[in-house]
């Protein structure tokens, strides 16, 4: 019995390390035309921390990516009916595929869970210049 554990063990090994190895390689996409990629340049970056009273910050990248997000705290009650601070965040982000659309989510996070909405196409999600929050198309 002990001689089979080990034989299907080492198959299992043999077979993992095929399936990693057969598995296609990662895409490079959204780069615009004639850029490289791996050459991604930060093009606006905003970053403010206000400890119980929230956050925010704001990312561009050359590649097409953006990201928004804005934290703040509410009151609310827990199971218990005691006052407690929930964080509520409202953000977006979007990024070119590969296929070069533009792909799209808009979110909020609160006591009751994450809330996206996603989409295709250049309007509908955040845009160049843009902070979270972002209005709904």
């Amino acid at each position: 019995m002990k001689q089979f554990v080990v034989f299907a063990s080492v198959c299992c090994v043999l077979l993992a390390g095929r399936v990693v190895l057969s598995a296609p390689a990662p895409q490079q996409g959204g780069a615009p035309a004639g850029q490289n990629p791996n050459d991604v340049q930060t093009v606006r970056y905003y970053s403010e921390n206000n400890g119980l009273d929230g956050y925010k910050f704001t990312y561009e990248l050359s590649d097409g990516q953006i990201r928004s997000e804005v934290g703040t705290y509410r009151d609310v009650k827990d199971a218990e009916g005691k006052d407690v601070k929930a964080l509520f965040v409202q953000g977006s982000y979007s990024f070119v595929g590969p296929d070069g659309q533009t792909y799209w989510v808009n979110y909020t996070a609160d006591e009751n869970g994450y809330h996206p909405k996603v989409g295709t196409g250049p309007t509908g999600g955040i845009q160049a210049g843009q902070d979270a929050p972002v209005a709904s198309a």
